[in-house]
């Protein structure tokens, strides 16, 4: 991999670095810059050289061969506190010896900036104060660090490693032990500091590809302690590299610039058919298809689902029950290429089943492709039109729904009253005509 051009400004800066521990080379020949303002994700596996790459750049790891630079100054050849001035470091755990209170222990962050004799200003004590807002601890200032959970003990060394006031924050599985409000909430904050200042920048590890490409500006993918990409995450996000660095077979979406990662089905784990099962189309998502789906599923009929959102808890079920279908990013708007995924699904489904789903500008889409195909098969709306508590459309969901009926959808009451009305459609009563236009929209 090249360095960065010399013309371009750096804060942090690798030329050539090796490092051996006990002997054993465990970074190769490692060059890379970071920039001001951006923020630098680490990925590999397990024991591919992340947490040693970190602690070299702090200074706490000897390289073997070549340098750490930051501002242009070697980083191992500073005295300790300067290095912690510049940087900031909040490891993967740490098991404090003492039950000090959370703000104390915060106010640990302020030691590189006090003076000979450790006396705290009230602009220390107003920069603990701001850390404990922004990691979200003020109610928990007064407890003992050893009285919380892992979770929390987590957000308490972000707090720490904030009131540093360091232009380069360190981090290592920042988001471990983290719920998954936190885990955002965390690179959130992230995200403020390293575009707060051209001075400052964020150097983190994760294991969670989805939070990489979605946060990080360029992501350095190492494996067994060299380099293997760097670049944005749309640049070096590839099924290919996934599977050479990881060796997991995914898919690698993108939509509207956004990076997406998910397992792949593997195609012999998908499930046949019994014999007279029927093929059913379902429009669902956020926990309205879960009944739906797997009763399905059980009775023998050839499922699909979609356009769903990757993560929404119905994608997860389909993902878990092999069920396919087209799929958009997530909190994404339908695009036009996965519509037209989604209507080459609905072509080819003999039943078309619309779950009791919360309605909203992201997925109206799935109705209006529905349209075209309900006259030309058996189309069912479980639950009935969207009240207000699903209709997040100004009233056009409940519209659609209406026009839905009125072209021949029926309503059935839940998913027992549809397993018996889908039981009841005889050979011959759930194969579409061929005079419908495919792909046609309202």
């Amino acid at each position: 991999m090249n360095s960065l051009l010399r013309s371009e400004p750096t804060l942090l800066e690798f030329q050539g670095v090796s490092v051996e521990l006990g002997g054993r080379p465990v970074l190769h020949n490692l060059s890379f810059s970071v920039r001001p303002g951006e923020i630098l994700a680490l990925v590999g596996p397990n024991g591919s050289g992340k947490t040693t790459l970190l602690r070299t750049a702090l200074g706490l790891q000897r390289s073997a061969s070549g340098a750490v630079h930051i501002h242009g100054e070697r980083v191992d050849q500073m005295p300790p506190r300067e290095r912690a001035r510049r940087m900031a470091w909040l490891p993967q755990s740490e098991a404090p010896a003492d039950n000090l209170t959370v703000r104390d222990y915060v106010a640990l962050g302020r030691y590189p900036h006090l003076g000979s004799l450790g006396t705290e200003y009230p602009e220390d004590a107003a920069v603990v104060d701001r850390a404990l807002k922004d990691s979200g601890l003020e109610p928990f200032a007064a407890r003992g660090v050893l009285t919380l959970s892992g979770g929390e003990r987590q957000r308490v060394l972000f707090a720490r490693a904030l009131a540093q006031e360091a232009p380069l924050l360190l981090l290592d599985e920042p988001t471990t032990h983290l719920d998954v409000s936190y885990q955002f909430q965390m690179m959130e904050h992230l995200t403020t500091f390293a575009r707060s200042s051209r001075e400052r920048a964020v150097v983190l590890s994760l294991h969670d590809l989805n939070l990489a490409c979605r946060y990080a500006d360029r992501i350095l993918w190492l494996a067994a302690g060299r380099s293997v990409a760097l670049g944005t995450p749309q640049e070096t996000t590839t099924e290919e590299r996934i599977y050479r660095v990881f060796g997991i077979d995914a898919g690698v979406h993108t939509s509207a610039g956004q990076v997406v990662v998910f397992p792949r089905r593997p195609p012999a784990l998908t499930p046949a058919p019994m014999r007279g099962g029927q093929r059913v189309h379902v429009i669902c998502g956020g926990g309205s298809g879960g009944p739906l789906l797997q009763g399905l599923v059980d009775r023998g009929h050839e499922v699909t689902a979609g356009a769903l959102n990757l993560l929404d808890s119905d994608q997860v079920l389909c993902e878990r029950l092999h069920i396919p279908g087209p799929l958009e990013s997530p909190f994404s708007i339908l695009s036009e290429p996965t519509r037209a995924t989604h209507r080459d699904y609905l072509s080819r489904a003999e039943v078309i089943v619309i779950a009791p789903l919360v309605v909203g500008p992201g997925n109206i889409a799935n109705l209006d492709d529905v349209r075209p195909y309900v006259s030309n098969r058996p189309t069912f709306l479980v639950g009935g039109p969207p009240g207000p508590n699903r209709d997040y459309t100004g009233g056009r969901a409940a519209s659609e729904y209406r026009s839905l009926q009125e072209a021949g959808a029926r309503e059935v009451a839940d998913a027992q009253a549809l397993f018996e009305e889908i039981g009841r459609l005889g050979p011959g009563q759930a194969r579409p005509r061929s005079d419908v236009r495919e792909g046609a929209t309202a």
